[in-house]
């Protein structure tokens, strides 16, 4: 029977892999087996796992990017990850209590990791006692979240100006909140949208400005009655991880990929964003945007 592999044996693998492969550059898949003395498929799991690693933040930007695909790996934002970072205090609690399991797996015979890991443990307490217990963020200056909750309770309407991440444009809106709440690490604002005719939900960092307007009733049309959802279809020209990532309705081996989009210029970047690998196929909007984008893509370079 095989030996079973520790945790501690992978995750160990694991953390040398990142430095080994940025400098190994194109390495075979088969090559790196036999240089970490592990299987192919362990190899390819470690790879796997991988994807999922990164740094804080934790979107595309931030996670490692790898390119496997073909039988030779490559980090595709080798720069990105070698920047410095400062611990902040969730993370530098996190590697510290890490760093215990860690020691209760090692064996007596080990004392010279114990004593590496209470060096690394020692340093770290020095952040955790120095970095303040409470940290606060405010997502919206204190006048902006006064006028916002005066409006839910006297059920009045706002102008806001807002950074709208799908479309990357500043907008100027006419809303009606009805509530401020927390989700994750993000304060959001749900209102009903008087241009979209419809409820939206606003991150609070990203809502710029907010004034009053007087006198206004709340919408007389019942929410959500119309509708800016549409349908959209994407031709797969060829497969790729960041293509099921893109859009997770993608399945591998077909051809095409039918889903619901809220906005038009999210999905024609989106598209963009894969270097052909996908293709707008419908509605034909989208096609003409992405043309648009692309054509003001190459002018830049001429």
């Amino acid at each position: 029977m095989a030996k079973r592999e520790t945790g501690l044996a992978r995750t160990a693998r694991l953390l040398d892999l990142v430095p080994y492969l940025t400098t190994h550059q194109g390495v075979a898949i088969s090559e790196l087996a036999r240089t970490f003395n592990t299987s192919v498929k362990e190899i390819t799991d470690d790879l796997n796992t991988l994807w999922m690693c990164g740094l804080p933040g934790y979107t595309p930007l931030e996670l490692i990017d790898l390119e496997f695909e073909s039988g030779f790996v490559s980090i595709r934002n080798a720069e990105t990850l070698a920047t410095p970072r400062a611990l902040d205090r969730a993370e530098a609690l996190s590697i510290y209590m890490g760093l215990d399991l860690l020691a209760a797996e090692l064996s007596q015979e080990e004392g010279f990791l114990q004593k590496e890991i209470s060096k690394l443990q020692d340093q770290l307490r020095t952040l955790l006692i120095s970095t303040p217990q409470i940290q606060i963020e405010a997502n919206l200056a204190s006048e902006y979240r006064a006028l916002i909750l005066r409006a839910i309770r006297k059920r009045g309407w706002l102008e806001i100006t807002y950074h709208s991440a799908a479309n990357d444009e500043i907008t100027t809106r006419k809303i009606a909140p009805y509530e401020l709440s927390q989700v994750g690490s993000h304060e959001y604002l749900q209102a009903y949208c008087d241009s979209a005719r419809a409820i939206r939900n606003f991150r609070a960092d990203r809502i710029v400005k907010v004034l009053e307007i007087a006198d206004q009733l709340w919408p007389e049309l019942p929410i959500g009655e119309e509708s800016t959802d549409f349908t959209y279809r994407i031709k797969v020209l060829k497969e790729s991880r960041q293509a099921l990532e893109v859009f997770p309705d993608l399945s591998r081996g077909s051809d095409y990929i039918e889903s619901q989009g809220f906005s038009q210029a999210w999905v024609a970047r989106s598209v963009l964003s894969l270097g052909g690998s996908v293709e707008a196929f419908d509605p034909a909007d989208i096609r003409v945007a992405v043309v648009q984008a692309a054509k003001a893509a190459l002018d830049n370079y001429r």
